[in-house]
């Protein structure tokens, strides 16, 4: 197809971002609320499929650039790709989702419509910024995504925990906003160019050469921490707590799509990521301690939403330190279906509260035997081995894939020692190993399809160097610690040592507490 066809059709791309703020913009200028909720649902559904059009486009012929609209190299340009188009789907879908949700939730708030128009613009800038193919449209889109964001989240102006935590993440934003521009101009001088895909270029020649500009190296680790900021990485993670009195599909927005953008901003940048040793090295840290940290504070949790939203963080964190790994598409796997996952739960925690209310929780209240916690772990190791032999996949291939599946594979150990314990009957155990087996084939299901679908989207595994390699082994073997004490937690739980583990975590550490005190003493200095 000629490239100025492309590069026109590309431009149709506009007309999903711009139709929900057009939206936004016909709703502040009338007081039906229903009027407001069927041209917002009408421009949600008609962006999801004006980009399946586009994205099928994208599948069987190519990725499509659009021209750009602006002066120099700044402007607006729209790059559609698997990767682009694939986030562009999951947005549009849940945006859909939720104004339809929402018209009932909000239903009789008197400032229903104005939610409305917050909603628009927020779902507006995300897609705007997942469809980026210009650095400074990507910024300017990150920036107003978050700025929107910030509206949905004062809403009730009322609640001064919501206030607070607003204003808290509206700080670590900003200071994030700060490193992406420092970031943007970085990339524009050493490369000489603000589109994307020739920076993407630019970055894996570099690569492959081994001569790695040292601005690149710094814009790379600037991205990491706007990453880390935007994902609420430890010890940034506490407004995140706290921003559970806001309205519950700005819930399931915040933890179902906008945290998620710091794991994409990383996988678009992807290359530019992988020449600087620092930032990988920084992702795996900041990734895996936070995945650990928040997992293991989630279970001392009574609060649903809190316990989800410390979900989230661990979600986010695994994430990104699959990235530091240099797995790209098991990070966008992830994504996708965490954030399935995540709307579901918020929308739904109603419902959840209902049934554990009605049904009880059901523990483990004792621990696993030492030799059978080894012969579960043996198992796992089986079942990984036997699927990847049935489906052609050599395991052994990349060793960022190598520790990934590893991880992977105690976490199917961990399921086989919960059920698979002594006192379990034989169809618990049946219906365990049958359970991990199926686990295990959809996630090397899972992972073929990704590699399949993104294609040279994303970046590829780099070959890591000793150090990066030292931070991945560190990373897989604390993750079997923590794995292997989660296991033996019961018969642990009664020592004082482990109680004054468990208050610990319960209040996180304490890190949000300080992080508060400190800004409390700043605007009283002020």
């Amino acid at each position: 197809m000629d490239s100025t066809v492309v590069g026109n059709l590309a431009l149709l791309g506009y007309l999903a971002p711009l139709s929900l703020a057009v939206a936004a913009l016909i709703a502040s200028l009338t007081r039906s609320v229903n009027l407001t909720f069927q041209l917002g649902r009408a421009a949600s559904i008609g962006s999801f499929g004006l980009l399946l059009g586009l994205g099928i486009m994208v599948f069987t012929s190519g990725p499509m650039v659009s021209p750009l609209i602006g002066v120099g190299d700044a402007g607006l340009a729209l790059r559609l790709d698997a990767l682009s188009v694939m986030m562009s789907w999951l947005v549009t879908l849940l945006g859909t989702l939720l104004i339809q949700f929402s018209r009932n939730y909000l239903d009789g708030d008197p400032r229903q419509r104005i939610f409305f128009i917050r909603l628009y613009l927020t779902v507006s800038a995300v897609l705007l910024m997942v469809l980026s193919g210009n650095l400074w449209q990507l910024t300017l889109a990150w920036i107003g995504m978050s700025l929107a964001l910030h509206e949905l989240l004062v809403f009730y102006p009322e609640r001064p925990r919501a206030i607070r935590a607003a204003r808290k993440k509206f700080i670590f934003a900003r200071i994030g906003d700060v490193c992406l521009i420092v970031a943007a101009v970085l990339l524009a001088q050493t490369f000489g160019t603000t589109d994307l895909g020739m920076i993407r270029e630019a970055a894996a020649a570099a690569l492959a050469s081994g001569n790695i500009p040292a601005n690149a190296t710094v814009a790379a680790v600037l991205i990491v921490i706007v990453a880390a900021l935007k994902s609420a990485m430890f010890p940034f993670h506490g407004w995140l707590l706290e921003v559970m009195e806001t309205p519950t599909p700005v819930s399931a927005l915040l933890h179902a799509g906008l945290l998620n953008a710091g794991i994409f901003l990383v996988v678009r940048f992807g290359e530019l990521v992988f020449l600087s040793t620092p930032a990988l090295i920084l992702l795996i840290a900041l990734g895996g301690f936070t995945a650990i940290f928040a997992s293991s504070s989630m279970i001392t949790q009574t609060a649903v939403k809190v316990s989800l939203a410390y979900s989230s963080a661990a979600h986010m964190g695994f994430m990104l330190m699959l990235c530091g790994f240099g797995a790209h598409t098991v990070a966008i796997m992830h994504l996708i279906a965490h954030s399935c996952y995540k709307a579901h739960a918020f929308l739904s925690s109603g419902s959840i509260i209902e049934y554990v209310r009605n049904t009880g929780a059901q523990k483990l209240d004792t621990a696993p035997h030492l030799l059978s916690l080894l012969a579960n772990m043996a198992l796992a190791v089986v079942i990984f081995l036997a699927v990847a032999t049935a489906i052609g996949i050599d395991i052994t291939k990349r060793p960022g894939e190598t520790a990934t599946i590893t991880i992977f594979m105690l976490a199917v150990a961990y399921l086989l020692v919960k059920g698979n314990t002594n006192r379990a009957p034989l169809y618990v155990i049946t219906r365990t190993t049958a359970m991990a087996v199926l686990v295990t084939i959809a996630f090397f299901a899972l992972e073929v399809t990704a590699e399949a679908l993104l294609g040279r989207a994303i970046a590829v595994y780099p070959p890591l160097n000793a150090p990066t390699m030292v931070a991945v082994v560190i990373a897989v073997v604390a993750s079997g610690v923590v794995m292997a004490l989660s296991a033996f937690l019961p018969a642990l739980a009664s020592r004082p040592a482990w109680r004054a583990l468990y208050v610990h975590l319960k209040n996180g550490f304490y890190a949000n507490t300080l992080i508060d005190r400190l800004m409390d003493s700043l605007r009283l200095a002020r």
